[in-house]
Order: C-alpha cells, then sequence, then structure tokens
C-alpha cells in the first residue's frame, strides 16, 4: 500500500526520489505505453490481463534476475505463471493473487453465488452489470473454458474465441 510513510522510507532506504502515475483502468495503462510514454517509467504494475500484451508489444524490458538477489524465494506458483515471460526472459515478478469482488443482493439470493456463470443466468438478466473493461472479457473467455488447459491462454486468444467472449459480454 502507497502510503506518504512507506514511500518516505523506500525514498530514504533506496536513495531515490519516487515520482508516481497512477492509471484508473488496464486499458489507460496499455494506451500510455502504446502512445511513446513507455520510456518515462522505471516501474509498472500492470494487472495479470494486460501483462502478456505488454510483453508481446515490446513495451517492456526483461529483468536482470541476478538485480534482483530475492528473486527465487518468491513462490514458485507465483515465479512459474507465464503471463510476464516470453522467449526465456522474465519481464515482471508477480507478487499476489487478487480477487475480482462479486456483489450481490443478498435479499436476492438464498445462497451466496459460487461462480461467476451467475452472471448470466437467465433469470436475472437486465439486473446483472459488469463493468466495461477488458477483464470481462477474461471473464467471459474463462466462463466458456478457453483457459483450459493452460490459464495463461486467456491473454492469447484467437479471433473466434475473442468474438465469443465479446459476444458473451453483450
Amino acid at each position: 500500500m502507497r502510503t506518504p510513510q512507506t514511500v518516505h522510507a523506500f525514498e530514504e532506504s533506496r536513495h531515490c526520489k519516487v515520482m508516481a502515475t497512477y492509471m484508473g483502468t488496464s486499458d489507460e495503462l496499455v494506451a500510455k505505453l502504446r502512445g511513446g510514454s513507455a520510456s518515462n517509467y522505471d516501474v509498472i504494475s500492470p494487472s495479470s490481463d494486460v501483462a502478456t500484451s505488454i510483453v508481446r508489444a515490446g513495451l517492456v524490458a526483461p529483468l536482470e534476475l541476478s538485480k534482483l538477489p530475492t528473486y527465487s524465494q518468491l513462490s514458485a506458483k507465483l515465479r512459474d505463471l507465464p503471463l510476464v515471460k516470453a522467449n526465456g526472459q522474465v519481464y515482471g515478478v508477480p507478487f499476489m493473487w487478487g480477487p475480482n469482488p462479486l456483489l450481490y443482493d443478498t435479499t436476492a439470493f438464498k445462497e451466496p453465488p459460487d461462480s461467476w456463470s451467475i452472471l448470466w443466468d437467465r433469470k436475472f438478466k437486465g439486473k446483472i452489470s459488469l463493468w466495461d473493461d477488458l477483464s470481462s472479457i477474461y471473464m467471459a473467455a474463462q466462463i466458456l473454458g478457453y483457459d483450459k488447459p493452460n490459464p495463461s491462454q486467456l491473454y492469447n486468444l484467437t479471433d473466434e474465441q475473442l468474438t465469443a467472449a465479446k459476444k458473451k459480454t453483450d
């Protein structure tokens, strides 16, 4: 979490000045990078929905793992994720999993939803909303099974899969 105290402590211990830029969505980050401002950033923290496309587009440089002495101590499940790897190079360090929140009216459900597929249940038509964001495409692609057997396939959909996922979010 970025607070004035943690930033100040980091700056003091690393003898640097943090100049942060905040973006509202993954799409905004990608647009800024593609728009020519990639060289303005030393470090970015993209969400998993765009990490692979940023790497494939050549908008980031591979990491020099020799300069990250504790990299090998990172959970193997995170370290081995294919999201930020290409051609034998590592381009990012996944450091956590995060939830996608599902908000629902507790009076409308006897039991809490246990799957994202509830978003496509016909009995809730007109009563559900999704983010108008790239993450909704990935969620639809996952519901369609495009993450099997390889979860990173969600970020490398064929044209046909992408069309089907978009149609599902309509």
